[in-house]
């Protein structure tokens, strides 16, 4: 795939100058519908009831699942998409064993706090059931005041007597994450060994690290210290110290392909996404004029430009040109959702 990077976009047509509203609402369906497709194809590859959207069938996914990324923007999406009600409760009954509550209280607090009030509802929900129906005590500290969801959005309560979801499957290797877990148990060194396998020989950081799988430098450095003791990765001295896999001796352990799906950084797509969303809904009783847009898409575009700069995106900086920001603003997300639907 070869990567977009951004310059100045050519001049606008007069179509280019109409109606921002009209320009906003059409990248909005475009996101959203991209991000809901590979929403499905994710939980389809760990075995629940979801149907791709789009046709396309089966196929290997160029990037590995990140289970907690999934289950919070699946959670931020419920509103717009009913039929992951059910599938979050079966899945939850489930599977919540597979997932680092930890690791999803770190990346919820990732999401802009213009859309943390309704997703800590629906994760309290959530949590209800993985404590309820999964047995799963670990869930207990984030069970809050959890909402009857046929009460949020006029989405529909779960449908009772027909299952939609199984016990995850992990023969696919977009689900090794929870693979490792499986086999090393929920935590930092699972994650850790996923990372490393993902980027192959490369030498990856305590930092790098730390901000990939979300887990705090200190625990990161105590588990690959320990992993480099155990001599399941290796170590190079310096500052900073650096970690690697030779993916050989795991590959066949493991049964994997060729090479691994990448590490994909699903996180920073799924919380631009979701802010993109309500930034555009914020802006649909009164539509910005095509100046104001600029200025506000630009704000926008670096409040989460990580989203975009990881994988060479979209890349932008002081010294770029940029004449016509409401077009730089809609290639931007074009160019992500086409990115998001290349690696699903």
């Amino acid at each position: 795939m070869c990567a977009r990077i951004s310059d100045s976009p050519k001049s606008p047509k007069a179509s280019d100058t109409g109606d921002a509203g009209l320009k906003l609402d059409i990248l909005r369906a475009r996101l959203r519908n991209v991000t809901l497709d590979v929403v499905w194809r994710q939980w389809r590859a760990l075995g629940a009831g979801a149907a791709a959207r789009s046709g396309r069938g089966d196929h290997a996914s160029s990037a590995l699942i990140d289970p907690e990324a999934l289950l919070l923007v699946s959670l931020a999406l419920m509103s717009e998409e009913r039929r992951l009600t059910d599938l979050l409760h079966d899945w939850g009954a489930r599977n919540s064993d597979l997932l680092s509550v930890q690791r999803v209280k770190n990346l919820a607090a990732a999401y802009p706090a213009e859309v943390q009030g309704r997703l800590r509802e629906h994760l309290s929900w959530f949590a209800t059931i993985a404590h309820d129906e999964g047995k799963d005590l670990r869930w207990r500290s984030v069970v809050g005041a959890a909402p009857e969801m046929g009460a949020i959005d006029g989405s529909p309560q779960t449908r009772k007597g027909k299952v939609r979801s199984t016990r995850a499957r992990l023969s696919e290797d977009a689900a090794i994450m929870l693979r490792l877990r499986l086999g090393f148990g929920v935590g930092v060194k699972a994650d850790l060994l996923t990372y490393l396998l993902a980027r192959v020989h490369e030498w990856a950081t305590v930092r790098e690290i730390s901000k990939a799988i979300a887990y705090t430098p200190a625990a990161v450095r105590r588990a690959a210290e320990d992993l480099s003791a155990a001599r399941l990765v290796e170590s190079l001295e310096g500052q900073p110290a650096s970690y690697r896999i030779t993916y050989e001796p795991w590959r066949t352990l493991l049964g994997l392909e060729e090479r691994l799906p990448r590490w994909a950084n699903w996180q920073d797509r799924f919380v631009f996404t979701t802010a993109f969303l309500h930034w555009v809904d914020t802006r649909s009783a009164r539509p910005p004029s095509t100046y104001a847009l600029g200025t506000q898409g630009r704000e926008f575009l670096e409040r989460y430009r990580s989203a975009l700069e990881r994988d060479l995106v979209v890349v932008w900086n002081a010294h770029t040109k940029i004449q016509n920001w409401p077009a730089f603003l809609s290639q931007a997300v074009h160019d992500l959702a086409g990115w998001m639907e290349e690696m699903a």
